[in-house]
């Protein structure tokens, strides 16, 4: 077991690990992601293995309205990216 050290407890301190990051993200006519400025460079989007909304907090002033995809970019890479629907604003999710 490891000792108390003694201090006090300082939450004002705490920070989320792994928050989500605005990208820029280029769509083709139906609004589907093509292109993610990734790593500081343009990578193409070869697969979508996966896409789902989250529709949350209803009952808030500001719900929750994102749709998430599972991207494949070229050479191999496979990332989570999520639109805000309201806003139309794309994030990074990152693990």
């Amino acid at each position: 077991m490891v000792p108390d050290p003694g201090t006090t407890i300082r939450p004002h301190r705490l920070r989320p690990l792994a928050g989500p990051r605005r990208i820029p993200v280029r769509t083709n006519a139906h609004g589907t992601p093509v292109v993610v400025l990734f790593e500081g460079q343009e990578r193409t989007i070869t697969a979508i293995q996966d896409h789902w909304r989250i529709d949350d907090e209803w009952w808030r002033e500001t719900p929750t309205e994102r749709m998430y995809y599972q991207l494949q970019l070229e050479g191999g890479r496979v990332i989570t990216l999520y639109r805000e629907l309201r806003e139309g604003t794309w994030w990074l999710q990152r693990y």
